[in-house]
């Protein structure tokens, strides 16, 4: 396994940073400051807002970033991204309290049966969802939106175009300074994209930079109060678009952990798991996750990665499979991986079947159009990982995900 530190890997400009802030550090300069109390009060300085609404975020803000502190080790660059991601989310949490307050209609909406797919990471849920977002009668998240869900009441059409191309910069500089994770998982600032960058704004997203203490809390704490202000999110959404009529499709591997909360938000959901050969998509989490920590920290932490999330791969699996026995039969189904790549046609007909909604020929030209698109620019072809990167075996992956195999009938991908 390799064991190299991650400043090893530091692209250039992160390591000029890092030298740089640090000298400055050294005589007592250009602090990065990552209290709750400064980042609280710089948020209300920059909006001109005071009420951030329902504060049950700050628990979970407050672990977050001490095992960010403690563990983690963040360096200079990854403290500085840490705090815009965090203002980012209390600056839109102050905004979106005050679209609440001037317009209570907003809440007042009702999110009707939507369809939500669920998996693994690296199990296709990417390519499903984008899919099914190709369908116009359909809403989706975009990815500016997931960043930057509020409306700005004192904006010209509630400053989307500022919010966008804040969000076009920042996917722009992550896509230079960070070229494997943009492999990895492409996006692009209008793509569909998955709802854990609304979760997130209550800090209870399934964080690729805490680590084993982090992890642990995170597998105990209840989500209720982070997934029902998401839907509150959702709802905001689709009131700056007018839209609150269309049906949402969602998606993000985090709901296999948390399956009996998203079921209490949202009790008519129709859920899609799709299923992949554990033997690609642990290898695969284990390849992201590394590089979207690495930049963040210099200590080496490939081993961490792995301990980590093969054991959060473990844990999404049985969690998942022990709510689904207390769903009703009706309000879920699975899809093969295998089957999208043989014929995806088909596996969308089943899908609109079982939503309820008609398969229409301009949904099936506009889904044949998305991954022709996708296919012609590559954007799912230039991950490449090995569980060898991460000191694992195939025997040993495979010995922990047999449950999950065997319950699915999950095949292998090519030899075993």
């Amino acid at each position: 396994m390799d064991t190299k530190p991650s400043s090893h890997y530091h692209p250039l400009p992160v390591k000029l940073f890092n030298l740089v802030t640090r000298g400055l550090n050294a005589v007592g300069l250009a602090k990065i400051d990552l209290s709750e109390a400064a980042l609280l009060a710089q948020a209300r300085r920059e909006t001109g807002l005071q009420r951030f609404g329902d504060e049950s975020f700050l628990p979970a803000m407050r672990v977050f970033l001490g095992c960010l502190e403690n563990e983690t080790r963040l360096n200079p660059f990854g403290r500085l991204a840490v705090k815009a991601r965090v203002l980012r989310s209390l600056k839109n949490r102050l905004w979106a309290q005050a679209c609440f307050e001037k317009h209570p209609e907003i809440l007042e909406q009702e999110i009707v049966a939507p369809i939500v797919v669920v998996g693994l990471g690296r199990s296709g849920t990417t390519r499903l969802q984008r899919l099914l977002a190709a369908d116009t009668r359909l809403q989706h998240l975009k990815t500016w939106e997931g960043f930057n869900p509020a409306p700005r009441l004192d904006l010209a059409d509630f400053g989307k175009t500022e919010r966008r191309e804040e969000i076009r910069k920042l996917l722009e500089t992550g896509r230079r300074l960070n070229p494997g994770a943009a492999a990895a998982h492409p996006q692009q600032v209008d793509w569909a994209e998955e709802e854990i960058l609304l979760i997130n704004h209550s800090f209870c997203g399934l964080s690729s930079l805490g680590l084993h203490d982090y992890h642990q809390w995170y597998l105990r704490y209840d989500k209720t109060a982070a997934y029902r202000y998401m839907a509150d999110l959702m709802k905001l959404v689709s009131w700056s678009r007018n839209e609150t009529t269309k049906r949402w499709v969602l998606k993000t591997p985090q709901h296999m952990l948390d399956l009996d909360v998203l079921m209490k938000v949202f009790p008519d959901a129709q859920v899609v798991f799709i299923h992949r050969d554990p033997l690609k998509t642990v290898p695969s989490t284990m390849s992201l996750m590394w590089h979207f920590v690495y930049q963040s920290t210099d200590l080496p932490v490939r081993q961490a990665v792995q301990e980590v999330w093969l054991e959060m791969c473990e844990q999404m699996a049985r969690r998942s499979m022990a709510i689904r026995e207390t769903l009703p039969a009706a309000q879920q189904m699975d899809v093969y991986y295998e089957e999208m790549n043989r014929d995806w046609r088909a596996v969308m007909q089943r899908i609109y079947q079982f939503a309820g909604m008609e398969f229409t020929p301009a949904a099936q030209q506009a889904m044949a159009d998305w991954l022709a698109e996708s296919e012609q620019q590559g954007h799912h072809t230039g991950h490449r990982y090995a569980l060898e990167d991460f000191g694992i075996t195939r025997e040993e992956v495979d010995a922990r995900m047999m449950f999950y195999r065997e319950r699915y009938a999950i095949p292998y991908e090519g030899k075993k």
